[in-house]
Parts: structure tokens; sequence; C-alpha cells
């Protein structure tokens, strides 16, 4: 669309009977005239003329047959009379990079981005800069063929480096046909991929390795010189500076090992390694438990036909890039196999979607390998051992951990140990995905889906306060709009697995909403007003005749509900689903909201009148009376007898007041224990929260909690999990695992401090808040609160009918206290217990199905 508004006359509702505005129905079709405008283009860096997209020449010659897993080095080797005052390169690659300067790791990349939209990193390196010779070294994969991450196109690097030199002169090289490049031989290409969202599982031979070939000095004379291509004509047209910092990095190591034993050996091609794999999965035996040093464990020799076992532990999940570092006799093999939890002690693998497997093959001695492009999301690393030549000793078994980088992190404590670890569990899942955006989780699938995104984005607010991930969403799911309005379910994507996620767009249109009410920004939904127009008009093609959205076309997801061991709810028969209703009812508030802030009136009148026929048509068409509930859905005129957490919360949220006489109803239905009910998923936790707290119910939200996370609690979990159940058997018997590491899980950083603690933002983000502790049963809670606009420092002692607050307040904010507004400053304060109460509801978790 290139920002453009776009009209689309032709375009007819759901029955054929009438055109459809711009707006929705029964509007003219015209648009404003100040709709036409152009998106803000991004200003890019020129590069020079002579700067090309290279790769090696026998997979470059065409645009049209792509290599796959092929990994290049490339060096470039260039003089400098004097060591210079400052250096940087900036870089991209088609599909990724490790950038080396004068044999010196630099840094990964790049970040997820549309081609169209390509962003390049930019790294300093003017301490790795020596006067004299210096070489530029890249070791770079091209998957050929889209993943949940990347959109590939052509095999490309593109880099240049600026150095300064002292007196003012600058040097400039960028990569050409003048670059050195070659196929890497230890890389295997016929390797499988890791599943759909992610690249090849990396098989790695050791004894094909090129010691020092991204060092000055290395001969590289049988490498051959590299194909050149014009940028001009390449699909990368746009370049884009990164506009998210650059991950952060660190060595940690594994903390013990904590079982071994053996299994009977399958054969496969190696091709096929995870059926390999897969098969022996059956025939593994611990014979050992025990918790014995990482470092220097060894493992004998094994029989012909069989494998060793042995299991590293991080001591809780981590993500990155494996660190080995292990002797033993040329042509032994380690299978790593990547366990966020163990089943029985085994690191189980699933055939369809985790595969989380690398292999290396040794060479004799000593052995330092690094996984170079496939990161994992791991606490356990089990490694079958096939050594029938003798004794492999593992001196060190590490990870180069990822993180995006932050400023600044809330910390929080209280009297009650297992808060205190539903706190850590959720932060550190947070941060565990949190990379080059908001992923679903930094194991299985990697992907920045839109859903996932809007429930991150909001629990950081309360975490680090950094908005920029949550800036780069909502652009990046905007650039994935198509011609009539829809945003795909996740972006940027192209393994083309699924359908869009209806629900997904909405999301995406309601989460500029809490993007502008926690930064105070509303640039992001006047840049992207147009879309926002598209998207919400895409769905007027499926209002029927009551004015309910009926039919609505791809993925009918919402939640999980109590997947895999429980119901789901009853969203997949088409028809009319109330929660998309619901959703659609939010989406269209704050559209309306955004238009009149806009000044574009008609378009807030044609919304606020669609959604008050809609507001009143759920009301009306959805309510079950007998039930005291919203029920799930209408199809073929019979209403669904089920009844859900999802929907009626989203209900309680958008469509009833406190006042309202059927919020108390279905507050008593739903959420204490009176009905068979579909419990709402890890995932949804929040918006059940949020509305439970809205109606005067906070107390029974904090119950639910504590409740609901005893089992991740209870299993030691040091990451929130995909659903309320882990590990999960299939109708074959065979026994499958979800996500262990799932950020939409993280409610807690939301919940905790704004019920303990009592800490709730004004509309103006967290410039001013509201301060109203409420510890129910506990004695103490403390906390800093990292937000947009600075760290609050909280803490909380009950005694005596009373909360002893210590309050800090950041410069330019306030808070109100009491009925008092506090300045910047350190205060000490009192407040009476009884002036804070929140309701307080029994509840009965068993009764619910």
């Amino acid at each position: 669309m290139k920002g453009q508004y776009r009209m689309n006359p032709m375009r007819t509702s759901r029955s054929g009977s009438a055109p459809v505005s711009d707006y929705g129905p029964d509007m003219p079709a015209s648009a404003p005239s100040r709709f036409f405008r152009s998106r803000p283009a991004h200003e890019s860096i020129s590069w020079a003329n002579e700067t090309a997209i290279i790769w090696h020449p026998s997979e470059a010659e065409t645009h049209y047959e792509q290599p796959k897993n092929s990994f290049c080095r490339f060096r470039h080797t260039f003089e400098l009379k004097d060591r210079p005052e400052h250096g940087s390169i900036r870089l991209f690659a088609d599909s990724r990079y490790m950038l080396y300067v004068n044999g010196r790791y630099v840094g990964r990349g790049p970040g997820r981005s549309d081609p169209r939209w390509q962003y390049y990193d930019s790294w300093d390196i003017s301490d790795l800069l020596e006067a004299g010779a210096n070489t530029i070294a890249v070791l770079a994969l091209h998957f050929g063929y889209g993943t949940g991450q990347s959109m590939h196109r052509i095999p490309a690097l593109l880099a240049e480096c600026a150095v300064g030199l002292t007196g003012g002169d600058r040097i400039a090289t960028g990569t050409s046909a003048k670059w050195k490049v070659s196929l890497h031989p230890a890389y295997e290409r016929n390797a499988p991929r890791i599943n759909g969202c992610q690249g090849p599982i990396e098989i790695f031979d050791s004894r094909l390795e090129d010691d020092g070939w991204m060092n000055p000095g290395y001969d590289d004379s049988d490498w051959v010189t590299a194909k050149a291509r014009s940028r001009k004509l390449s699909p990368f047209w746009n370049l884009v500076p990164r506009e998210i910092a650059l991950p952060e990095e660190a060595s940690i190591s594994a903390v013990s090992v904590i079982n071994r034993g053996e299994l009977r050996e399958r054969d496969e091609a190696v091709g096929k390694l995870h059926k390999q794999l897969l098969a022996e999965q059956g025939e593994i035996s611990l014979s050992e438990y025990g918790d014995w040093q990482a470092s220097g464990y060894r493992v004998p020799r094994t029989e012909a036909g069989k494998a060793a076992i042995v299991t590293f532990d991080f001591g809780r999940l981590e993500v990155g890039y494996l660190q080995l570092e292990a002797s033993g006799a040329s042509g032994d093999i380690l299978d790593i196999v990547y366990a966020e939890e163990l089943w029985q002690g085994r690191a189980l693998l699933n055939a369809d979607n985790n595969r989380s497997i690398d292999r290396i093959i040794m060479r004799e001695g000593v052995n330092r390998v690094e996984i170079a492009f496939g990161y994992k999301a791991c606490r356990y690393v089990q490694i079958r051992v096939r050594n029938p030549r003798g004794e492999v000793v593992f001196h060190e078994v590490g990870l180069r951990t990822r993180y995006y980088p932050v400023k600044r992190k809330s910390e929080f404590v209280c009297s009650d140990d297992r808060l205190n670890r539903l706190w850590e569990i959720s932060a550190h899942t947070l941060r565990c995905c949190m990379q080059d955006g908001f992923l679903d989780s930094p194991s299985r699938e990697q992907q920045q889906w839109m859903g996932d995104g809007r429930v991150q984005a909001l629990f950081n607010y309360y975490y680090t306060g950094d908005s920029k991930l949550h800036a780069k969403l909502l652009r990046q799911f905007g650039q994935s709009q198509d011609w009539l309005g829809m945003t795909t379910s996740r972006y940027p994507d192209d393994h083309h697995n699924y359908p869009p996620i209806p629900s997904f767009c909405l999301q995406w249109v309601s989460s500029f909403e809490e993007y502008r009410v926690y930064t105070g920004d509303t640039g992001l939904e006047t840049e992207w007003w147009p879309n926002i127009v598209n998207a919400i008009r895409w769905f007027t093609a499926y209002l029927n005749g009551q004015g309910l959205l009926e039919h609505v076309p791809y993925w009918s997801f919402i939640d999980w509900g109590e997947l895999p061991n429980g119901p789901a709810p009853d969203v997949g028969r088409g028809g009319v689903l109330t929660a998309l209703n619901l959703q659609y009812l939010e989406a269209l508030h704050v559209a309306s909201g955004m238009a009149e802030r806009l000044g574009d009136m008609e378009a807030c009148n044609v919304f606020r009148s669609i959604a008050n026929r809609l507001a009143e048509a759920i009301r009306l068409i959805l309510w079950d009376e007998e039930k005291g509930a919203y029920a799930e859905c209408i199809v073929d005129g019979k209403m669904s007898d089920k009844i859900s957490e999802v929907a009626n919360s989203l209900a309680l949220l958008h469509l009833h007041e406190p006042n309202d006489d059927r919020a108390p109803r279905i507050v008593e239905n739903i959420f204490t224990g009176g009905r068979p009910v579909i419990k709402a998923s890890p995932y949804f936790m929040i918006y059940v929260y949020r509305a439970l707290d809205k109606h005067g119910a906070s107390g029974l939200a904090f119950d639910m909690m504590r409740r609901r996370y005893d089992a991740m609690l209870d299993a030691g979990a040091t990451t929130t999990w995909e659903n309320w159940d882990l590990f999960y058997k299939t109708a074959s018997g065979d026994v499958h695992f979800k996500s262990a590491s799932h950020a939409w899980a993280a409610m807690p950083l939301v919940c905790l401090p704004e019920q303990l603690l009592g800490l709730r933002p004004g509309d103006a983000g967290f410039a001013r808040v509201t301060i109203k502790p409420c510890l129910y049963d506990l004695e103490h809670a403390e906390g800093s609160i990292s937000t947009p606009n600075g760290t609050y420092a909280i803490a909380v002692r009950q005694a005596e009918g009373l909360y002893r607050i210590k309050l800090s307040v950041p410069y330019g904010c306030e808070a109100r206290v009491g009925g008092r507004f506090y300045a910047e400053g350190q205060y000490e304060l009192e407040i009476a217990v009884a002036d804070c109460d929140r309701t307080t509801y029994s509840h009965d978790e068993g009764s619910c199905s």
C-alpha cells in the first residue's frame, strides 16, 4: 500500500447486497482528502557506489534457483597507515551472518525484517582496528527457504566499513568483487530443518574446519573472488538502520551433570538425522542420577551399536548458542539434544515441531566449537556420545547467551516465597522471549505473533519500561497488511504454514491504544491510521443483518483454553463467535478514539455507530439467561451450550460497566465455581485479571493466579509455560510437550505490582500513578517498578490496621496516595488498611471443567 489510503468502491458486503465504504456499511465510498498522505520514509545513510551485494559465484548466478543451507566464508583485507580514531561497519545477510574483525568475534545478525524494509546492523569496531593490515571476515548462511523469522530473497551479504583516521581522513571499504569467498566445507548442506519455523540443524565436522580463516595473514589464495551484484536491482531496495539495540551476549557454563545412561543406536541418513534420534528415543536407559561436576566430565569408550548419554544442567532455562570444548578421537560423534524440561530424565523430541538438535563430528584432540546460527532455549543439554574409539572428555559445556538489552529491570519481593518465585520465572521468561522482537517462545518457534506480542508489550511496561520492541511490533505487523486490510498472524514470516488469525488483526489495532496509554506517544497511531481504517473495514464485510460478525474466515483462534488435557473454547465451528465479536467491539472503541484525536469525525461517528449496534446485538442475542453468562457461539442458529472465562472476561471488559446488573452474575457464574466453565489458558489470564479487577473482584483474580501457577512452581519450573500442563500423552500413547518458555503467561508481572504494591498508571503512562496497596494475607511487599517514565520504589508493610509505605517517585512524575499528590522525592506514609480493601471471593477450582 505504500502507506496511502486505499479505496475499494467495488467491494461488497458478505451478502453481496450493498457496497461497503472505507469506514463501514451504508457510508459513501469516499475518503477525506487528508488521508492521501505518504508513510514517512525511512532515512537510510547513503552507501558507496562500489558497495555491492556479494555471494559465492557458483550459487549466485540467478534469482531463481536458490542454494539450500549455503554456509559461505568471506574475507577482505585492507591497509591503514595509522591506528584509526574510530571505525564502524554496517551489514546484513540473507539469511544470517557472524562477523569477525582481525580474528576477533564481533557479533551476529541481522534482526528480523521485511526485505522491503531491510534492517542492517551497525557495529563499532574502533578497538579492533590496527595500523597496517586489517581483515574483515564473515561467516554467512543463506537458508534457501523462508522461516518463521526470515523472508528469504537471494543469497546476499552486504557490508561497508567506515574508518576515521587522525587528521580527519576517512576510508570506506565495502563488499565487492575484490572480496574472497569460500563455501565452508565443515557444514553439512543436506542437514534437515529444526522445524518449519527455523533453519537447519547444524551438523558440523570439526575435521574439515580450517582454523584461522578469519585472521589476518591467512592464505586465502585457493578461495575465489565473490560474485557482485548491484544493490539497485536487488530485492533489498530500502535499507533501514536497525531500530532496536543489538543483542546482549555473555558466556555461561553448565553447573552440573545430572544423569547418564546409554541407548541402542539406529541408522539413518544424515539428511534424516532427526528421524534417527527420534527412533533412538525409546531406547534410552538412564542408569544413574547424580550431581557431578560438568567441567572435566569423562565418558568411557562405548560398545559398538551403543551410545552413551550424559545430561548437562545450566541451572535454569537460558537462551543462546552452544559452546563446547571436548577432547576425543577423530570421527567421534556428539549428538546434542536441547531440552527446556526433562521427561523422566529424558530430553524428548517431537517429530512435528520440536527437533532441537545439533551434531558435532570430532577431530583428534581438543575440539572447540560454537553453534553458529541456531540459538536454542534450554535448561538441559543431553548429549548422545558415539565414541567407540576411546574416551571423550568434556572440558567445557556452555552457552553464549543472547538477550535484548535493557537499561533497568523491575524488582519484586514479598513475604510469600512462592509469589517471589512466580515473579522470578515470569520476569525471566519475558527476558528469554525478548530478542529481536517479542517471541512466542525462544525454543520451539522463535516467531513474533501479534497476540503474544501484545500481552508481552504490556508486561514489559511494568518490567523494563522499554517501548522500542512494542513500536517495532506494531510497525512490522502493519507491513504485513494485505490490500484488503487483513494482517498476518505472525511476521516477518515466510513459511506459510497457517492462514491469518482475524482476532490477531484486532489485537494489532487495540495494541496501539496500549502504546499510547503507556508511553503518551500518539505518533504511531497517526502514522498507521490509514492502515488501521483498512483493518477495521475488512471486518465489515462479515457483519450480518443483526450487526454481528458471522462466518469470518481463516483460523478462528482466540485462546487454547484447557488444552492439551482439557476442553478448548468452542470457536472452531464457524457462525457467530462471541469472543471475536467482543474483540471487534474493543477495536472499534480504540479506533473511534484515535479518529477523534486525529480530527476524523466521519470515521469516529461511523465506528461508534457500528460499535453501538454490535454491543446491543451481543447483549440481546448471545446472552444465555439460564446460565447467566454469554455463550461461546451461535452456529446455524443454535446457541452453544458451553461457556468460557475467555468470552465472559471480554464481555466484562468491553461490554459491561460495574453498575450493570449482568456483571455480578457473570462474575458469580463464571469465576466462583458455580457452573462448568472452560478455563482460560495462561495467555488469556491478563484479560481475566483485567476484567475482574474492573468489576471489583481483584481479590478473586489474585487468588486464581496463585492457584493456577502452582503446577509450574511445584515442578520447579524456571520459566512460565504455554499451557497449564507441560507434558501430555497423545492418542497413540506417545509423550509430547508444549512450550516451557512462553512469555504470554507472564501475567504476574502486572498483577503483583498492581495488586500488592498498588501501582496503577494514569492515562499519560506512568508519569502520574495511583498507589493503593492491598497485601491480603501477606506481611510485606516491596519493589522497584521500571516504567517508561522512570522507576518507582514502593515498600509496604502491614501492621495494626495500617499500611506503612515507603515511596520513591522519579523525576517529573507524580503519585497519588490516599487523596494526596506527591511529586518527585522520597516519602514515608501511612494508610488505613480498610481504605484499601478489595472484594474477595471464595473459589472452588475443582468445580470447573
